[in-house]
């Protein structure tokens, strides 16, 4: 019973993922991120963003190297949604300004291959921690479409979120709003 309710799970994400990364439209979610309450129970130190993903080299990475170390950034994204491509260069340049300033992008991987990643990144020029995200873990954070950006300050707390693509300024003023 508890295999079917996961494989039922694991199917309607994958099918809001289809939906919803053919949109060019902004999201639900206002420009300006705001607080999201917790649900996940704490898993560890992380706290509610404690998880393990894979490297685009196969190396097992934990969440705990950067988060609740520094003010942090996760994008859920595929090398195969127009949305998601839509938003990369106003990404790379708001990365490349707030990098010395301590915030890490963590690119989360959906349904795409390492290989395919590390070409796409190395040719787009994406140069921060890429990861591999597995169905269990767009589930868990409650992703419902690519890309979904998430901004977490300092501590590891969850300060907001986009649902869709974005541009620069509004990349700046969340990038500014975790420091």
């Amino acid at each position: 019973m508890l295999r079917k309710i996961l494989i039922l799970i694991a199917a309607l994400v994958t099918v809001s993922l289809f939906v919803s990364c053919g949109s060019d439209s902004q999201s639900k979610e206002t420009d300006t991120p705001s607080k999201q309450p917790a649900t996940e129970q704490a898993t560890g130190t992380g706290g509610e963003f404690d998880f393990a993903a894979y490297d685009l080299d196969g190396t097992l990475r934990q969440s705990t190297e950067w988060v609740g170390n520094k003010p942090v950034v996760l994008n859920f994204w595929g090398t195969w949604c127009p949305p998601c491509r839509k938003e990369i260069p106003d990404l790379i340049k708001v990365y490349e300004e707030y990098q010395p300033k301590g915030v890490e992008i963590i690119g989360l991987a959906v349904r795409d291959n390492a290989g395919k990643v590390a070409q796409f990144t190395r040719q787009q020029g994406m140069n921060w921690v890429m990861l591999m995200a597995e169905v269990d873990l767009v589930a868990r954070y409650r992703v419902s479409g690519v890309p979904t950006t998430i901004f977490l300050d300092r501590q590891g707390n969850e300060i907001g979120r986009f649902i869709g693509p974005r541009d620069y300024e509004t990349f700046r003023k969340a990038f500014d709003a975790i420091m």
